[in-house]
């Protein structure tokens, strides 16, 4: 419950809620930013995959460290797959960027994940 509770509070800093984050790198390329490069497959699709990929983990990271168990958020999800639904994203989210994007997968994989010990 405790990492639901600071997913959301990511995802609240994300949407512009009181909270603030500093966003490195990749995280800042807007949706259609974004958009774009899957468009034309130039390298900045690459680095913003590497970058959702680096987000993810560090949440698990931080997951596993305060619960002292495993976190596998993604583990199962083809970067295929997340390149297809960060489009999706921002085509329904034109005034996101990237970040934002990471934030709502991160919350759905963790939906539809099931709990391991």
């Amino acid at each position: 419950m405790k990492n639901l509770v600071q997913i959301v509070a990511l995802a609240l800093a994300a949407t512009g809620a009181s909270a603030d984050y500093s966003v490195k790198g990749e995280g800042n390329f807007s949706c259609p930013e974004y958009i774009s490069a899957r468009r034309s497959n130039d390298a900045k699709l690459y680095s913003s995959i590497s970058w959702v990929q680096g987000f993810i983990t560090g949440v698990n990271y931080q997951r596993a460290l305060e619960e002292g168990a495993h976190s596998l958020t993604g583990r199962d999800f083809p970067a295929v797959s997340m390149v297809r639904w960060l489009e999706n994203y921002c085509q329904e989210n034109l005034v996101d960027d990237l970040a934002d994007a990471a934030v709502a997968l991160v919350l759905e994989l963790s939906e539809n994940e099931k709990p391991r010990p």
